[in-house]
């Protein structure tokens, strides 16, 4: 893990301290031969540093001692020397505290005390004690970041630079990508500004960076700046640690892409620098190990991890240390990986043992406990699957540990994905436990896991709104964090749109991101009330479930796992649990299904049988012995993709499963719980039907493209006659209207184009009219964010604002979901591109059937079945236009007055509107992008 230790070092070096004009040429000739043997000769720079400290000792030379002793610890830093490291600082610490008046009065006093700095800094790395590491260096940086360009010299940008580069490693080995990233972009910046032509710093940070990439699985862009780094390592003679460990990462990199020859030719480069006794000779057996493993060598790539293990436990004299854990954790995967489970589960307990606290090695620990909970489960005995759930158990309490260390949404969602694994071990654990004993309380416990995996980040939002409401934080506070978020946002924007020099805005974002995190992080300290309902880990109990079950609702949670699909549905009074391997075939049909769904000219009879295939694998087994009217689905991984309203459920015909059933979703019980909190109240509408001319919009070119919506004037115009409300139509229908209307209103409907972005998913957008060309005129995932929305219903009729991308346990990170961030109670979306007349169609039957009471799923079940009774005998019966709307939430029905003068002109706009769809038989066709 220290390997890239070295690379700091040949960012920073001391070595041209102030001279005493009255110092003799003894002292000259001492500095001069310790300078020629740093880095290269460890025994020899120490005796002369030695011999440097006890002459200034004896003339009362502080800053000469302070120079020879920091000097030393860059030699100790270069060898990894933390007994001499340890030693220095101790002395120093005690020269700072003696002679403080005096050195407080020295024009070198800053550089003195960064120094010290920094080598505490160092140390602790060395420790893997990132905590104190990492604080340390926060401090040298909240030092000189203050400080004006002119008092900042060449010593000083070096110390800032590589504060820089310890905190970006730090976060990499925690799995904080997201948050390393922005330092090494920081870095790299701040290099080119102040230093452009330091090549060893801006190498040294590439390679750095080149390693985040791998740890990433971006190995191609990942070896692309590690070659960029080598070609300077290769030319540069005081290089060699570097050439060692960039030589070791793309070996990693291409066993990763299966070239073991490109991998051998850099494992030998590195081989030629190293001899037995070298800081990086523990990592070299272990990247060997890894190409023994690739050829099948299993003997020889076990002997090559004992021969690391071994260096470890020399170099840390057997004391425990994260090092040897992650030895073991690669030990623990080769036996695995050859089928030895039972020893595999030994080691991965004896890396355990090297964990000393859980929440400061919090990673590597949940790594070896989902490890071992899914070794345990091959050896597939009752007792091993005890043993599972206990492991399970430690590492699920080590999550939510970590969790709210992981402050990035990105980092967030890999550690999740990186943690999905336990969780699937977990309820294969308890459902061969309840196969075999038909004990009840092993469902209840595969729910648990199977609701921990789900929507972490949504509920951690919701319960952080809620949190600020209940914690009294002062509202200066709140503002202040308010701002921050939408400057955050504001920025990001302008990174994103913007063409040419980012430098100056990429810096203020990043100093923005800092202060929020600060300011999150004083509020998590300082209101112990506001962090405790914020990482409320408690998932609502399956008992609970059932109570809020009406007796005509079954909920059926899906978990898809690696291997296989669980599913557990309940009601009110019974529970089940199957499990459903994975196969390609299923994936196959699955994906088949979507991409006919979303197709009007494909075959309906084919996509029948399709469906039905699906029908049988996923619903059938759980519907045969249940009579419910109404379901609540909570899907996972692919399933994301299939509206289960147009699966067939007819063998030999076609009946589509929402003609008996009423069909909403959630992302689990835990968030509709939370939903449910809400209480309905009187609803108006507010209605946005945009204009589309083509006009190319100053904030976004692709805005030409979008087309006209002929039908979504006609849309919003016929809702309005259902409710009360106000519609904004055509140049009305900007953005800054929406976000000033907003609040007043408990329904949202917009009728637009939606854009899904998937490189940048939180800059999908819905658009608005452009007011004009200044104004902006996009709404982004990331906007929603930054919204409060007291609604019980938002409908996005527009296309795919229900699809995004896609992550595990999450669902999609779509526009749909942006507005549950918000505060939306429920949402109904879309999983393509829609019709335009179609939707216009069922969004009338729709609005019409909650305003006579419906509750949101059953009002969207009648609107489809009436449209597809309708157009049975014509090509308008094809599910793409009518299943692709789906009901997200709290499906209660919506308050209003009861006003019958309107629900009467809107049950006669929907007889008017079912004669002429009978009369003409046809829809004019217009689909929304």
């Amino acid at each position: 893990m220290n390997r890239y230790a070295a690379f700091f070092l040949a960012l920073f070096s001391l070595v041209a301290f102030a001279q005493k004009e009255s110092y003799d040429e003894q002292l000259d000739n001492l500095f001069n031969n310790a300078y020629e043997h740093l880095y290269i000769n460890k025994d020899s720079a120490y005796h002369y540093f030695k011999e440097i400290e006890d002459l200034a000792v004896k003339n009362n030379d502080w800053v000469t001692v302070i120079e020879a002793l920091i000097s030393s610890n860059r030699n100790a830093g270069a060898f990894y020397d933390l007994d001499k490291l340890s030693d220095n600082l101790n002395i120093l610490d005690s020269l700072f505290l003696t002679h403080k008046t005096y050195l407080d009065s020295l024009k070198e006093k800053r550089l003195f005390i960064n120094s010290l700095l920094y080598d505490k800094g160092n140390y602790y790395f060395q420790l893997n004690n990132y905590r104190s590491s990492r604080q340390t260096f926060g401090q040298i940086i909240e030092s000189l970041e203050a400080l004006p360009d002119s008092e900042m010299d060449e010593d000083l940008i070096d110390l800032l630079s590589v504060s820089y580069s310890f905190i970006a490693k730090m976060y990499t080995e925690e799995g904080k990508y997201e948050l390393a990233q922005q330092y090494y972009d920081k870095n790299i910046r701040y290099i080119l500004q102040k230093k452009p032509d330091d090549l060893a710093s801006l190498n040294t940070n590439y390679s750095l960076l080149a390693e985040l990439y791998g740890k990433k699985g971006q190995y191609v862009t990942s070896t692309t700046y590690f070659k960029r780094a080598l070609g300077f390592y290769l030319n540069d003679q005081s290089g060699i640690n570097g050439i060692i460990a960039t030589a070791h990462n793309l070996a990693e990199n291409y066993l990763s892409l299966s070239k073991t020859d490109s991998a051998q030719h850099y494992l030998k480069l590195a081989k030629t620098y190293l001899n037995d006794t070298h800081h990086f000779a523990s990592f070299h057996h272990r990247v060997q190990a890894k190409l023994e493993q690739k050829m099948n060598h299993f003997d020889l790539a076990v002997k090559e991890l004992n021969l690391a293990l071994q260096l470890e436990k020399n170099k840390w004299k057997n004391a425990k240390n994260e090092s040897m854990a992650q030895i073991y954790n690669e030990i623990g995967d080769l036996q695995v990986s050859y089928g030895q489970y039972r020893s595999a589960v030994s080691n991965y307990n004896l890396g355990l043992n090297q964990i000393v606290d859980f929440s400061q090695d919090g990673t590597i620990a949940l790594k070896l406990l989902k490890n071992k909970s899914l070794a345990l489960n091959t050896l597939n005995s009752r007792d091993n699957y005890r043993t599972t759930i206990e492991t399970v158990k430690l590492g699920i309490k080590t999550l939510d540990s970590l969790k709210p260390t992981f402050r990035s949404q990105a980092d967030q969602l890999f550690l999740i994905e990186d943690a999905f694994p336990l969780f699937e071990a977990g309820i294969e654990a308890t459902y061969q436990l309840y196969t075999s004993s038909s004990d009840e309380p092993y469902i209840d416990l595969a729910f648990k896991y199977s609701e921990k995996s789900k929507s972490v980040l949504l509920l951690e939002a919701l319960l952080g709104a809620k949190a600020t409401e209940f914690a009294d934080i002062p509202a200066d506070v709140l503002e202040r964090e308010s701002e921050l978020k939408s400057e955050i946002t504001h920025l990001e924007k302008q990174i994103k749109n913007s063409i040419g020099e980012k430098t100056e805005h990429q810096d203020a974002l990043f100093n923005l991101k800092e202060e929020y995190r600060q300011l999150v992080r004083k509020l998590e300290t300082d209101y112990k009330s506001y962090y405790d309902l914020k990482y409320n880990t408690a998932t609502i109990a399956i008992e609970e479930t059932q109570q809020a079950l009406a007796k005509n609702e079954l909920l059926i949670s899906y978990f898809y796992g690696n291997k296989a699909i669980y599913v557990i549905s309940l009601g009110s009074n019974t529970k089940n649990l199957i499990k459903i391997p994975i196969d390609a075939n299923l994936e196959a049909g699955i994906k088949k299904v979507y991409r006919m769904l979303a197709d009007p000219k494909s075959d309906v009879s084919v996509l029948s049988k399709a469906t039905h295939k699906i029908y049988v694998r996923l619903l059938e087994p759980i519907l045969k012995s249940e009579n419910k009217t109404k379901l609540i689905i909570i899907t996972d991984g692919l399933l994301n993709y299939i509206p289960f309203a147009a699966l067939n459920t007819d063998p030999e015909g076609l009946s589509y499963l929402a003609e008996k059933h009423a069909i909403s979703y959630v992302n689990s019980a835990t968030l509709l719980s939370e939903l449910r909190q809400r209480q309905p109240k009187e609803h108006t509408v507010l209605a946005f039907a945009p204009s589309f001319d083509g006009t190319v919009s100053v904030s976004n070119a692709d805005r030409g493209k979008l087309l006209p919506l002929p039908n979504n004037k006609k849309e919003v115009e016929q809702i309005l006659t259902t409710f009360k409300g106000r519609a904004f139509i055509d140049k009305e229908a900007s953005l800054p209207n929406f976000k000033s209307q907003l609040s007043s209103f408990r329904v949202v409907h917009l009728a637009t184009h939606a854009i899904f972005d998937d490189t940048a998913p939180e800059y999908s957008y819905l658009a608005f009219s452009q007011h004009d060309n200044t104004t902006e005129n996009l709404l982004y995932v990331a906007d929603l964010y930054n919204l409060k929305i007291d609604a019980d219903l938002v409908t996005l009729s527009a296309c795919e604002s229900g699809l995004g991308d896609l992550k595990r346990g999450e669902g999609f990170m779509s526009l749909a979901r942006g507005f549950f961030y918000s505060g939306a109670a429920s949402i109904a979306s879309t999983l393509w591109k829609i019709n335009d007349a179609s939707t216009t169609a069922l969004m009338l039957g729709f609005y019409n059937n909650l305003s006579v009471g419906d509750t949101k799923d059953v009002a969207l079940q009648k609107a489809q079945m009436g449209f597809l009774n309708i157009n049975r005998e014509n090509g308008f019966s094809h599910p793409y236009y009518w299943s692709g709307f789906v009901i997200s939430g709290n499906t209660v029905p919506l308050s209003f007055s009861n006003n019958w003068i309107w629900i009467l002109i809107g049950v006669i706009v929907v007889l008017v509107g079912i004669f002429f769809f009978l009369r003409t038989g046809k829809i004019r066709l217009s689909p929304i992008p």
